[in-house]
């Protein structure tokens, strides 16, 4: 693993882009759900803001899914 911000090797930059994603995606549904938990147990309108929520944490999770999905696929010929 290197240390470069913006490394040279097609496979290193790869993996960066795959940790980037995958983690913007788990930031995306945990942080969608816990704030339809938080937000309607705090305003007692618990079932609109939760799937509110559980509507962010889908197309949060899905939309960086599909970035990654496109990344591992991608085929090079190195």
């Amino acid at each position: 693993m290197t240390m470069q911000r913006r490394p040279n090797n097609p496979i290193e930059l790869k993996k960066q882009q795959v940790r980037k994603y995958s983690r913007n995606g788990v930031v995306s549904v945990v942080g969608g759900v816990a704030g339809g938990v938080l937000l309607g147990w705090a305003l007692s309108a618990f079932w609109v803001f939760m799937s509110l929520g559980l509507i962010v944490a889908v197309v949060g999770g899905a939309y960086n899914w599909r970035k990654v999905q496109k990344i591992v696929n991608e085929n090079h010929n190195y």
